[in-house]
C-alpha cells in the first residue's frame, strides 16, 4: 500500500486536494492549527481513506502538501523538525487582495525559495498553486481533457514523485524545471497564475 499523503492545512485548497487524493485510492492525513477532533466532519466527508492527526504527525509523511495561508508559512515551518530529504509540496500563494507580502518584498526570492529556506532539509516542489480553490475542487479531468497542473523544483526525483501524484489524481503534470524559475512563473503576478488549461487525454508531455 502506498504511503499516505500528508496535507498541512484544512482550508479550501487542502480539502480539495485531500478529496482528489482519496478519490485516486490513496490515503491522506490532514491537520489544521487547532486539533484533530475539529476535523471530524472533514474526515467523515472524505471517507475511510482519510484521517486527522496532529500537525507534527502529518508533517512526518514522506510527501507533505503545505496548504496554509501565506502569513502562517514561515512560523509553522520553523516549528517543525528537520525534513531529512522528505518532499514538501508548496501549494501556498501570496494573495495581494489580502494585503500579504508580494514577491518584491522577499529579498529577490520567489515564495517557494522562502519556503525552502524555512524547511530545513526538505526537497521543495511548487505545485497546486495556480488554480483558485473553487477550480481545484472541480474534477481534474472531464471529456474535454485533463486540467494542467504545473510543478517546479530543484530535485529531479522529488519532481518525478510529485508529477506521479499529479497524474494519479487526474491532472496533467507539466514540469517547469527549477524552483526559482518555476515558482516565479506560478506565484501571483506570474504568467501562469490563474490559468485553467486542459490537455487532451491522449496528449504526451515531453
Amino acid at each position: 500500500m502506498a504511503a499516505p499523503i500528508g496535507i498541512v492545512g484544512s482550508g479550501a485548497v487542502g480539502r480539495a486536494l485531500a478529496a482528489h487524493v482519496v478519490a485516486s485510492g490513496r490515503h491522506v492525513v490532514v491537520c489544521n492549527s487547532r486539533s484533530p477532533v475539529t476535523l471530524d466532519s472533514v474526515v467523515e466527508n472524505l471517507g475511510p481513506k482519510a484521517s486527522a492527526l496532529e500537525t507534527s504527525a502529518v508533517a512526518a509523511a514522506d510527501l507533505v502538501v503545505l496548504a496554509v495561508p501565506w502569513h502562517m508559512v514561515v512560523p509553522l515551518l520553523e516549528q517543525l523538525p528537520p525534513w531529512h530529504g522528505r518532499i514538501l509540496v508548496d501549494a501556498t500563494a501570496q494573495a495581494s487582495h489580502l494585503r500579504l507580502p508580494q514577491p518584491h518584498d522577499l529579498g529577490g526570492l520567489s515564495s517557494s525559495e522562502v519556503v525552502q529556506a524555512s524547511a530545513a532539509g526538505a526537497r521543495v516542489v511548487k505545485a497546486f498553486c495556480t488554480l483558485p480553490a473553487s477550480v481545484l475542487a472541480l474534477p481534474p479531468a472531464s471529456a474535454a481533457g485533463r486540467r494542467v497542473m504545473f510543478l517546479s523544483g530543484d530535485d529531479a526525483e522529488a519532481r518525478s514523485a510529485v508529477s506521479s501524484l499529479i497524474d494519479d489524481i487526474g491532472y496533467a503534470a507539466v514540469d517547469l524545471g527549477s524552483l526559482s524559475t518555476g515558482s516565479a512563473l506560478q506565484q501571483p503576478g506570474g504568467p501562469l497564475a490563474g490559468l485553467d488549461l486542459r490537455l487532451p487525454h491522449d496528449a504526451v508531455i515531453e
